[in-house]
C-alpha cells in the first residue's frame, strides 16, 4: 500500500510597522495589468529513504488587467526553461496553462482544459498502461474548467496562499476546511493557520507563515470509510478473507500525518509573494508498513516590464 503555533518573533527595533491590536494589516495584490511576472519554481521530492529528486522551472507569467466589477484577471503560465535549459512552445513538455484568477491570483478556472487533457492523453499513452489511461481519461472527461483548476493549477494555488491577506500582526488566524482522503473518499477536517510574522516598511517586505494539518479527531472518524475503500480496491486483486482481516487489523491503529507549511516574503508595493518556501510531509504507518513522502516547493516572483 503506497499513500499519499506559535512562533518566536524577533523584530528589529524601529524597522517594523507600528500596529495596534485593533488594526489589521491588509496586503492586497496591487498590479496594474497587463503585466508580466518572471517566476522560478524549484520542486523536490523524496520518498522514504530514497534519493531526493529535484527539478527547476522558469515561467513567463502574463497577467491581464483586472476586471473592474469582479477583480478577476486572465493569466497565462508559459514554460521557458527546465533545469536551466531553454524551452520553446514547440519543445515544451507542458502546454501553456491558461487560467482565470481572483484578486489574490488564486486560480478559479482552467481555461484551456481541452488542450491540457489532450497533452495528458499523450503522456498517458506513452506510459504503456492502457487500463490506467482509459480510467484516467474517463475521469478527466467529466471535469469542467472550474473543477479542473484544483487538479492542474496546484503550484499557482500554493504560491497564491500568501497573497491578499488582511491579518493582525503577530496573531494566529485559524480556519477550517473540508478535505478528502484518497481511500474511499472519506472526508476529513483540515485545520489551517495564518500568521503575519513581520511587516518592515524600510525594506518594503512582509513575512507570512501558513500551516495546515488534519484534525486528529476527524481522521479517527474517517478510518472506517478508509478501511472499506482500501478493502474494495484490494479485493480486485485478492478477495480472500485472510487478506481482508489483515488489512483491518493493520489499519485499526494506523496513523497518518499530513502537514503543510509555507513561509512567504511579500513585496508590499505589489502584493506578490516574492519568495515562497512550502514543505509538505505525509507519513503513514499501518502495521509493519511505513511510508513517508516529503515534497518542497520554492518559488520566486519578479514583476517585469517584458517577458
Amino acid at each position: 500500500m503506497r499513500f499519499l503555533t506559535g512562533a518566536a518573533i524577533c523584530i528589529a527595533l524601529g524597522c517594523t510597522t507600528p500596529a495596534s491590536a485593533q488594526d489589521t494589516v491588509p496586503l492586497p495584490v496591487r498590479i496594474e495589468g497587463p503585466a508580466h511576472i518572471q517566476l522560478h519554481v524549484t520542486k523536490t521530492d523524496r520518498r522514504d529513504a530514497g534519493p531526493e529528486r529535484q527539478t527547476a522551472f522558469t515561467y513567463d507569467v502574463a497577467l491581464s488587467k483586472a476586471q473592474e466589477a469582479t477583480g478577476r484577471r486572465e493569466i497565462v503560465w508559459r514554460l521557458t526553461h527546465v533545469d536551466g535549459e531553454d524551452v520553446t512552445p514547440e519543445s515544451s513538455p507542458s502546454p501553456d496553462i491558461r487560467m482565470t484568477v481572483d484578486e489574490t491570483l488564486t486560480p478559479l478556472s482552467l481555461d484551456n482544459l481541452a488542450e491540457i487533457i489532450a497533452a495528458t492523453r499523450r503522456q498517458l499513452e506513452m506510459s504503456g498502461e492502457p487500463e490506467m489511461t482509459e480510467r484516467t481519461l474517463r475521469l478527466l472527461a467529466a471535469l469542467t474548467p472550474e473543477t479542473a483548476a484544483p487538479l492542474f493549477t496546484v503550484d499557482a494555488r500554493t504560491i497564491a496562499i500568501g497573497q491578499g491577506t488582511d491579518l493582525f500582526l503577530g496573531e494566529d488566524n485559524a480556519y477550517e476546511e473540508e478535505g478528502r482522503l484518497p481511500w474511499g473518499g472519506a472526508h476529513v477536517l483540515m485545520i489551517g493557520t495564518y500568521r503575519l510574522v513581520e511587516v518592515d516598511q524600510v525594506t518594503g517586505k512582509a513575512r507570512l507563515r501558513w500551516e495546515q494539518e488534519i484534525d486528529p479527531d476527524s481522521l479517527i472518524e474517517a478510518i472506517p470509510a478508509m478501511i472499506d475503500g482500501l478493502l474494495a480496491d484490494k479485493a480486485k486483486q485478492d478477495d480472500s478473507a485472510d487478506t481482508a482481516a489483515k488489512i483491518r487489523a493493520d489499519l485499526a491503529n494506523a496513523t497518518l500525518r499530513n502537514n503543510r507549511s509555507c513561509d512567504f516574503t511579500i513585496d508590499i508595493a505589489t502584493g506578490l509573494a516574492e519568495k515562497v518556501d512550502c514543505l509538505t510531509v505525509v507519513e503513514f504507518v499501518a502495521g509493519e508498513e511505513r511510508s513517508r513522502r516529503e515534497t518542497r516547493l520554492m518559488a520566486t516572483q519578479t514583476l517585469t516590464s517584458r517577458p
